[in-house]
């Protein structure tokens, strides 16, 4: 991995999820561009008034005075980006944009990125929204490359839990994790499989733990039964130190996991990083 996207809210900067991004960076060997989306306008137009008759001015982007603190706070926002990286040794370049137009260019500068970071909280709308915001989820079904969902914070990476229903996408989203982090390999990988009658275990166990254990050293599997986002948060909560890898848009169990009533549960309660991609 080489190019690694930072989505950064210039309005609301965590500096938890700059030291996270760094951390995978750090890892990787990988350039971290960071994507600062502002509010800043280029025109707007009001309503004065003229020898008692109302009329519309267009003011350019130097004349609106909430631009101003909106510059000089992007300024001081990409300074820190810069100065974090710099103290993580950490090869940084910087871009720019409307937050009018996000989801777009996001999704446009994914193309040419090996993957997208970004916090589960990401939004642009006036009203709070709760994690996954509909900016993410939007992010995470038409993004061109993986999408890993930050945590508040992580330090290091001591163990990958492979979520599996043996589904297209839940393989190719370990073959996808496995090609980006190589470094990781040394690191204990679990396969997690939860299913709703007991008695059956993983699908085609034989044929995907060898293949894992082409790539790493130690590997283990895990299966739960019961109702799988309920399963998988239990499985999870109060882990450290760990990444979670699943193919969220596919036929099986793990589809239904980025449905509303079962995401911001999972992302709010989990605090741990999601690498998501889809088939």
């Amino acid at each position: 991995m080489k190019k690694i996207l930072l989505a950064i809210d210039a309005e609301h900067l965590y500096t938890e999820v700059i030291h996270f991004a760094c951390t995978i960076a750090t890892q990787t060997h990988s350039t971290l561009t960071g994507y600062f989306l502002t509010d800043y306008r280029e025109e707007e137009q009001v309503i004065n008034m003229a020898f008692g008759m109302p009329y519309v001015e267009t003011l350019v982007a130097k004349e609106i005075p909430g631009n101003v603190v909106i510059k000089q706070q992007l300024e001081e926002y990409i300074r820190l980006f810069e100065k974090m990286c710099a103290v993580k040794g950490v090869r940084c370049q910087v871009l720019c944009n409307n937050a009018q137009f996000a989801i777009e260019t996001m999704l446009e500068e994914s193309r040419f990125a090996d993957l997208l970071i970004m916090p589960a909280t990401m939004s642009f709308e006036k009203k709070e929204e709760e994690a996954p915001t509909g900016f993410v989820k939007e992010v995470l079904a038409a993004a061109e490359c993986p999408v890993l969902v930050a945590p508040q914070r992580l330090e290091k990476i001591d163990e990958i839990v492979f979520a599996y229903d043996g589904s297209r996408s839940a393989v190719f989203a370990i073959k996808q994790f496995t090609y980006l982090f190589p470094e990781l390999s040394d690191k204990k990988a679990i396969v997690l499989q939860v299913n709703k009658d007991e008695g059956m275990s993983v699908t085609e166990k034989e044929k995907i733990g060898k293949w894992l254990r082409m790539h790493y050293s130690s590997i283990g599997f895990q299966v739960l039964h019961g109702k799988p986002a309920d399963e998988l948060n239990a499985y999870l909560l109060g882990k450290q130190n760990t990444i979670v890898v699943m193919g969220a848009f596919g036929r099986g169990w793990l589809s239904g996991l980025f449905k509303p009533a079962t995401a911001g549960i999972l992302l709010k309660t989990v605090n741990l990083p999601f690498f998501i991609t889809h088939y």
